[in-house]
C-alpha cells in the first residue's frame, strides 16, 4: 500500500477543491492499493516534508512531491507507477 497525502489551505482555493476530488477519485480506482490522507488547512506535516505552497501532494513520506499546482490525474497515476502501484 503506498500513502499519498493531499495538501490544501483552509478554505481551499480552486486548485484545492479540485485536489480533494482526485483524492476521493483516487481512493474510488485503486482501492486498498492505496491510503488516502488528506489534510485541509495547517498542519506539522506541512512543515515535516518542506512543503511552501498548496494544493501538494506527497507520496510516501516524500519520495515525491507535487507542489503549487493541481496535477491531472494523468500525472497523480504515473507517479504511482512510479511507486509500484
Amino acid at each position: 500500500m503506498v500513502k499519498v497525502e493531499f495538501f490544501t489551505a483552509e478554505p481551499p482555493c480552486a486548485g484545492c477543491v479540485e485536489l480533494l476530488r482526485l483524492a476521493d477519485e483516487l481512493a474510488e480506482k485503486y482501492g486498498d492499493r492505496v491510503e488516502i490522507i488528506k489534510h485541509v488547512g495547517p498542519c506539522k506535516e506541512f512543515d515535516e516534508y518542506g512543503l511552501t505552497v498548496v494544493p501538494a501532494v506527497v507520496f510516501e513520506g516524500g519520495r515525491i512531491m507535487l507542489m503549487g499546482v493541481c496535477p491531472d490525474m494523468e500525472t497523480l497515476i504515473a507517479s504511482l507507477k512510479e511507486m509500484g502501484v
